[in-house]
């Protein structure tokens, strides 16, 4: 199985425990049916903390991926054993691996920071179509008269 296929694997399994939570639905599009709104003017700042935090579990990962390639500390059955365990834990083949786990949660913070940049787009955009253009007043009448 390919990494990508792991995280994959791993991301799918992670969005199913979101289903039924606000964040389940927001990450699906459907945060107004859950009940919430969006405070516009605090999405930029919690576009940058969701890719701060996404940046922090893919440094984890990368740590868990070390993990998995430690020496053992002694020859003995134990030691060996203890290692090789650890390190499937850490980082194997399958989706259910720490390495895997933290690989999803990044993507799905990501997703969520791009799925916010988007919405905060075309917020902006709604908002410029809703300005009523200058004009220069009341049109009047050329006969000088006034209303």
């Amino acid at each position: 199985m390919s990494d990508e296929d792991q995280v994959a694997g791993a991301a799918g399994d992670t969005g199913n425990v979101l289903q039924g939570t606000a964040l389940g639905a927001l990450l699906s599009g459907n945060g107004a049916a859950a009940g919430f709104s969006i405070n516009y003017e605090r999405v930029p700042q919690s576009i940058a903390d969701l890719e701060h935090a996404a940046d922090y579990l893919q440094a984890q990962a990368a740590v868990a991926q070390r993990l998995a390639s430690i020496p053992a500390p002694g020859l003995d059955g134990v030691s060996l054993n203890a290692v090789a365990q650890i390190g499937k834990w850490a980082s194997d083949s399958g989706a259910n691996n720490l390495e895997a786990n933290l690989l999803a949660g990044a993507k799905q913070l990501r997703d969520l920071a791009q799925k916010l940049r988007a919405d905060l787009q075309t917020y902006l955009q709604v908002e410029e179509l809703n300005i009523p253009n200058a004009s220069p007043g009341l049109p009047l009448s050329d006969s000088g008269r006034s209303l």
